[in-house]
């Protein structure tokens, strides 16, 4: 009897904690939610629309548990949370970087050359195009890094089994690399961009660097001239 009476008392507490807590949730929301950081609108947008549904959210919830589940959402990098004086929640956050997007619209591939889970919206399709299985993206984002100034102007980069890799950049210049000994065929082409100028070419034209250290260059106006 004294053990049953005891498990009840304990019932009892628990209940009333549990009730505690959810009426607090009716009388102790936040007065306000910041949230600081910069980053692409589209991942301003997730954490907004997170922090909106969030059940039951007030003051007495722990930070760390709000960081948590900040954490697990694909644009956060870094997030650090804490309760303001004035009955206000703060958030700091690091965004993830997209820097490409896959063709398929499922997922970015962001500044670390890691796949970043979320659906592509109309506002980042300015990014440039990855074209090939998910297995391979680490090198896509190898080369992107090796471009320097040329990541601006690149379109679509594309990879499939049989001819390799694919660069295609906004002034209708291709690059085609191959399969192997892709980062000093890339080093080539760069050296031939910088010398020739290319960043003002605007001619369609193929560079094929597929070669011990050589390449083939084509103009489509040449073809154009031949035919003609």
């Amino acid at each position: 009897m004294y053990m049953s009476m005891r498990a009840m008392r304990h019932l009892g507490f628990v209940g009333l904690a549990m009730a505690v807590y959810w009426l607090a949730g009716l009388w102790l929301p936040f007065a306000s939610i910041y949230l600081h950081g910069d980053g692409e609108q589209a991942a301003q947008t997730s954490l907004k629309h997170q922090m909106e549904t969030w059940p039951r959210l007030h003051f007495l919830t722990r930070t760390d548990r709000i960081a948590v589940a900040l954490q697990k959402n694909p644009w956060v990098d870094r997030v650090s949370v804490y309760k303001s004086f004035d009955g206000s929640l703060r958030v700091r956050l690091n965004y993830k970087r997209p820097i490409m997007r896959a063709i398929t619209g499922r997922y970015l591939i962001d500044s670390r050359g890691h796949s970043l889970a979320t659906h592509v919206s109309d506002d980042l399709l300015r990014l440039p195009v990855f074209s090939g299985e998910p297995s391979v993206l680490r090198q896509a984002h190898r080369l992107w890094v090796q471009l320097g100034i040329w990541q601006s102007r690149l379109l679509v980069i594309s990879h499939d089994g049989f001819s390799g890799w694919e660069l295609l950049f906004d002034n209708k210049v291709t690059v085609r690399l191959g399969t192997k000994k892709l980062s000093e065929r890339l080093l080539l082409f760069l050296k031939v961009a910088d010398h020739w100028s290319l960043d003002r070419a605007v001619e369609e034209q193929v560079f094929d660097m597929r070669y011990n250290n050589s390449f083939t260059h084509k103009k489509l106006s040449d073809k154009q001239a031949l035919s003609d």
